[in-house]
């Protein structure tokens, strides 16, 4: 019995020493059926509570009257405390707005207090007597609590004007005297800064300014004429603002997704990986980027409808480096393969990555498995402190030599050896690809343009190791 105990001791040490990154974390189960017999679910997104507690929504198939917001605590379990009544129906937007909860359900504003009962009706039909557009969109509240909203249809409010953009009073009442006009839908709002606001939709214009599909404003509406958009064609919207003000947009093309990074002024950013950074999804006519989030060695998680990435096979999520090129070493099984029943044949998808405090990524979506084991439509996954990553033993070991360079440069990897150089130029073209066998390589580079180029070392394991350089 002793030796046994031993040895389950070191069973346990060893799962722990060498658990891997961006597995399942079983910890983490919801309590509650998001699944009518035969049916998926939706969930589009989580807020996390100042009490610790998270906050559920989207569209839950689970013929419940109760449905579509839940309350759970850290653990997954339910917290019954919450008591909404305001399903079924499809819930794409939750917010807490001082101490209530705003929802958009069936183009409804509902203000819900924290048991999850409706209080301000008066609020509510304010709203409605003032929506003469049809749908609403992800609006933007103001400290005072006024609403920034955008539109689907246009609205003859004001003088018989065309409104695509309205504002609202705190007491849900409009204010007739917000007269800003996009030219056609606003899809959406996102805070730019303290100051200002990203707006997306399908205009080409906004207040007779040229601003195709995105532009910024102040918190007044007013536009920012220093920002222009260098946006692909058809659908794009903002997925993540960076803390220098740069901005990744995902797009969506005739034939497959991309991502973009913007500077300030909204001109492409030579640095990243632009339009190079493909999604495609071939069992499908879908091919969706719908989410980035920052991982905690400075690159992404992108969630999406998709199943390659840069011509590699991935199942809905994929890891990248902080300039879009994929890191091969993740997400290399299954995925989100989402075996479902009596669904035709629905494809998965990844609509939402929030990352928590202790370096664990809750992801959401329409899917229900996850590397083939039976899950949720929301799972949290372990990030890159889980286990010991190998590829930071590598970096330490690697040095690119020297940079700035001007005819030749050098790749000294130390002990290791064995790895397939790529190096891309600032637009994300390959330029150069080499095996390298030794643990000392130089390069003529003569040949190069002067500019920033990136490289990416990959091991005998898949694991990338990436940096850049300078060519004089």
């Amino acid at each position: 019995m002793k030796r046994f105990l031993v040895y389950f001791i070191i069973l346990i040490l060893n799962a722990e020493i060498y658990a891997q990154p961006f597995t399942l974390d079983t910890a983490f189960n919801v309590n509650y059926n998001f699944y009518a017999p035969g049916s998926g679910a939706d969930v589009f997104g989580l807020n996390f509570e100042p009490d610790g507690k998270i906050m559920l929504y989207g569209f839950f198939f689970d013929n419940a009257t109760n449905s579509d917001i839940i309350r759970i605590y850290p653990d997954g379990s339910r917290d019954f405390t919450w008591q909404y009544q305001g399903g079924p129906s499809v819930v794409p937007y939750l917010k807490r707005i001082n101490n209530d909860y705003i929802s958009l359900s069936t183009n409804v504003f509902r203000k819900l207090n924290y048991n999850g009962i409706n209080t301000d009706t008066s609020w509510q039909n304010n709203i409605f007597r003032g929506n003469i557009c049809g749908s609403f969109y992800k609006p933007y509240f103001s400290p005072d609590g006024s609403m920034l909203v955008g539109g689907d249809t246009s609205c003859n409010i004001i003088s018989n004007n065309k409104r695509y953009f309205m504002k609202f009073f705190p007491d849900g009442k409009i204010d007739t005297n917000f007269k800003h006009y996009p030219n056609n839908r606003i899809s959406g709002i996102v805070k730019y800064s303290s100051d200002k606001l990203l707006l997306y939709g399908n205009f080409t214009n906004y207040d007779a300014v040229t601003a195709y599909r995105m532009c910024r404003t102040d918190t007044a509406g007013n536009i920012d004429t220093t920002f222009r958009a260098a946006l692909p064609d058809y659908w794009s919207f903002p997925l993540y603002v960076q803390n220098d003000g740069k901005i990744i947009v995902g797009g969506t093309t005739l034939n497959n997704s991309v991502i973009i990074r913007l500077n300030t002024d909204g001109s492409l950013d030579s640095s990243f990986n632009n339009f190079n950074s493909v999604a495609y999804n071939p069992a499908a006519g879908n091919h969706i980027i719908y989410t980035i989030c920052p991982a905690s060695d400075g690159g992404y998680l992108i969630g999406g409808s998709f199943r390659r990435y840069q011509g590699y096979l991935r199942n809905n999520i994929v890891k990248t480096d902080a300039n879009g090129f994929i890191d091969t070493t993740y997400f290399n099984g299954l995925g989100f393969d989402g075996v479902f029943i009596n669904l035709g044949g629905m494809i998965p998808d990844v609509y939402s990555i929030v990352k928590a405090n202790n370096d664990t990524y809750y992801i959401m979506g329409f899917f229900t498995h996850f590397n083939g084991q039976d899950v949720n439509p929301i799972i949290r996954i372990k990030g890159l402190s889980a286990g010991v990553n190998e590829v930071e033993k590598e970096k330490c070991e690697i040095k690119v030599y020297p940079n700035p360079a001007t005819n030749s440069i050098t790749f000294n990897t130390g002990m290791f050896k064995d790895f397939k150089l790529r190096i891309f130029n600032a637009i994300g073209q390959t330029v150069l690809q080499k095996q390298l066998n030794s643990s000392s390589t130089t390069l003529n580079i003569q040949n190069l343009t002067q500019g920033i180029y990136y490289y990416q070392l990959i091991n005998d394991k898949g694991k990338v190791i990436s940096g850049k350089f300078v060519k004089e």
